[in-house]
C-alpha cells in the first residue's frame, strides 16, 4: 500500500469512528466490485490484465451531512473521489485507481414524499428505478421513465448521465422530470434548487449538475415530475418497404403533434434479429404504443396508423409490442458475450431528421465493413419534432484481448467520425464517462473551455471524479 493510502486509510478510519452515518470498506472484494461501471472496453482491459485498478477504499455514508463530511475531508486532504451509484454505465464514468476512494451513494434510498396535488416525489440518489417505480404504482402514479438497465440503475445515476428512457417520445428524458435538487459541491456545502414549476431567476441550475457524471457535484436529493398511471394503451407493429419510409412515418407523427410513448424503428437487421416471425421477416419494423386517457390514446394511435400506412407500413396487430414489453430489458451480459468469443457494444447518437436516413447508412455499411465485425446494424427508439436518435450495435468477433480492445476501438472512432461529421451529437443518453471525451471536445470546439472553467471552479482541488468528462490541470 503507498503511503499516501496509507494515509487515506487512516484518515476514513478516523472520519467513520467519529461519525454514526458513515460506513467505510476495505474489502478487496467490494473494492473491486466497485471500482468500475459496465463500460466494454474496462471490462476487456480488466480481463487482458488480470484484473484492473481498483480503490483505496469504499466509503458509503447513510445521509446528506454524512455526504458533506466525506467531501468536506476529501478537499481538505486532496483525496479523488468517485461517485457510484448501482455501476450500471457503460462508458467508463466509473473508473477508481489507487489512492482513490468510491463515494457509494447506495445507502441513501429514503422516498422523502409524494406529493398528489404537486404531482412530485422526493427521493435520494441511491434508490433502485424499479423499486421507486413499484413505490409509485402503489400510490397510482408513474416518472415515465424507463431506461433499460431502470432494474440495474439509481435516480441519482439517471441525473449524472442524462439519462433517456423507453417511453421518452411522451413522458421527455431525465432533464424533463427533474424540477429540483440538492446537491454536494466539493467543499462540502450544499445547494438547494428549489422545486417549483418554472422559474426565471437566471441560469438554470439543474442543468448544470445534470449530466456532470459527479465532476461538479453530488446529488442529495431530486424531486422529479410524476404522472397519474395511464388508464389506456394501444399498442401498434408494423412492417416498412424500407427504412426510408419507417423514417419518413416518424418525422411525420412528431410532425403533426402526436407523442406516443413508444417509437421505435428497427431496420431490417435489428428486425430479423428480434421480429423474425413479424411479415416476411426481412423488413424494418416499426413499433409504436400509445398510453393515457383512452379517448386520446384511441384518437391518437388512429391518425399515426393513418400516417404509417400512408409510407406502406403493413399493420402487424399488437402482439410483437405486447412481446417487446416484456422481454425489451432482458439482454445477455458483456461478460457472457466474452465467453462467447464476441465483442458487443451499443453507442447512440442524434441527429436531425434531414441527415439520419444517411448516417444511418453510413454507418452500417462502413461498420460492417471493418475487419472483424459481424454486423453493424441499428434503431431509432427516441423521437423529437427536430431530429431522433440512433441507437447502433455492433458485434464482432474476438481470439485475445488485446485483438478485441482494436476492434472496439475501430468500431467507436467510425461510429464517432462520422455522426460528428454529419452534424451530429456524439452522445444522446448514456453520457459521456471516458469513451466519449475526445469526441466532446470536437462537438463543443472552444466551448469546452466553458466546461474546464466551471470544473476550476466549483472542484479547484479536482477531488471529484478526475478523467471524467474534460480534463483541467
Amino acid at each position: 500500500m503507498s503511503e499516501q493510502a496509507t494515509g487515506t486509510k487512516a484518515g476514513l478510519d478516523a472520519l467513520s469512528a467519529a461519525r454514526d452515518d458513515l460506513d467505510v470498506s476495505f474489502d478487496a472484494a467490494e473494492r473491486a466490485e466497485k471500482s468500475h461501471d459496465w463500460w466494454m472496453r474496462s471490462l476487456i482491459e480488466r480481463r487482458r490484465d488480470d484484473g484492473g485498478p481498483m480503490a483505496t477504499a469504499v466509503a458509503r455514508p447513510r445521509s446528506a451531512d454524512a455526504v458533506s463530511a466525506l467531501l468536506a475531508w476529501a478537499n481538505d486532504n486532496k483525496v479523488a473521489l468517485v461517485p457510484f451509484g448501482l455501476g450500471s454505465g457503460v462508458c467508463g464514468a466509473v473508473l477508481a485507481g489507487a489512492d482513490q476512494v468510491v463515494l457509494d451513494l447506495g445507502a441513501l434510498t429514503e422516498v422523502r414524499s409524494i406529493d398528489e396535488t404537486n404531482l412530485t416525489v422526493t427521493v435520494e440518489p441511491g434508490r433502485r428505478g424499479s423499486e421507486l417505480e413499484e413505490i409509485l404504482d402503489e400510490a397510482g402514479f408513474t416518472m415515465g421513465h424507463w431506461p433499460q438497465s431502470v432494474a440495474l440503475s439509481s435516480v441519482g445515476g439517471w441525473c449524472a448521465t442524462r439519462a433517456s428512457g423507453q417511453l421518452s417520445t411522451l413522458y421527455g428524458n431525465i432533464e424533463d422530470m427533474l424540477v429540483g435538487c440538492e446537491v454536494a459541491l466539493a467543499d462540502g456545502c450544499r445547494i438547494r434548487v428549489p422545486a417549483v414549476p418554472r422559474s426565471a431567476t437566471g441560469s438554470d441550475l439543474r442543468e448544470l449538475f445534470l449530466g456532470s457524471e459527479g465532476t461538479l457535484g453530488v446529488f442529495t436529493e431530486l424531486t422529479f415530475r410524476i404522472h397519474p398511471k395511464p388508464e389506456h394503451s394501444i399498442g401498434h407493429c408494423f412492417t416498412m418497404p424500407t427504412l426510408e419510409a419507417g423514417l419518413e412515418s416518424l418525422r411525420q407523427i412528431l410532425r403533426s403533434g402526436w407523442r406516443p410513448a413508444v417509437t421505435r424503428l428497427y431496420d431490417a437487421v435489428e428486425a430479423g434479429r428480434n421480429f423474425s416471425y413479424v411479415g416476411d421477416g426481412d423488413r424494418p419494423v416499426l413499433l409504436l404504443l400509445g398510453e393515457g386517457a383512452r379517448p386520446r390514446v384511441e384518437t391518437e394511435m388512429r391518425e399515426v396508423a393513418a400516417i404509417v400506412a400512408a409510407a406502406g407500413g403493413e399493420d402487424q396487430g399488437s402482439e410483437p409490442v405486447d412481446s417487446w414489453l416484456e422481454h425489451r430489458n432482458h439482454v445477455p451480459s458483456f461478460d457472457d458475450l466474452l465467453d462467447q468469443g464476441l465483442v458487443v457494444d451499443t453507442i447512440e447518437v442524434a441527429i436531425g431528421w434531414d441527415r439520419i436516413g444517411e448516417l444511418f447508412e453510413t454507418v452500417t455499411r462502413d461498420g460492417t465493413a471493418l475487419d472483424g465485425v459481424i454486423a453493424m446494424s441499428g434503431h431509432v427508439s427516441h423521437c423529437y419534432t427536430t431530429g431522433a436518435n440512433i441507437y447502433f450495435t455492433f458485434v464482432g468477433t474476438q481470439t485475445d484481448m488485446d485483438g478485441a480492445l482494436a476492434l472496439y476501438d475501430r468500431v467507436w472512432n467510425l461510429t464517432m467520425e462520422r455522426t460528428h461529421a454529419l452534424g451530429g451529437t456524439v452522445a444522446h443518453h448514456h453520457g459521456i464517462g471516458r469513451v466519449r471525451k475526445r469526441w466532446l471536445e470536437a462537438e463543443l470546439g472552444d466551448a469546452v473551455d466553458v466546461l474546464r472553467t466551471v470544473k476550476r471552479a466549483l472542484d479547484p482541488n479536482g477531488i471529484l471524479n478526475p478523467g471524467v468528462l474534460v480534463d483541467v490541470d
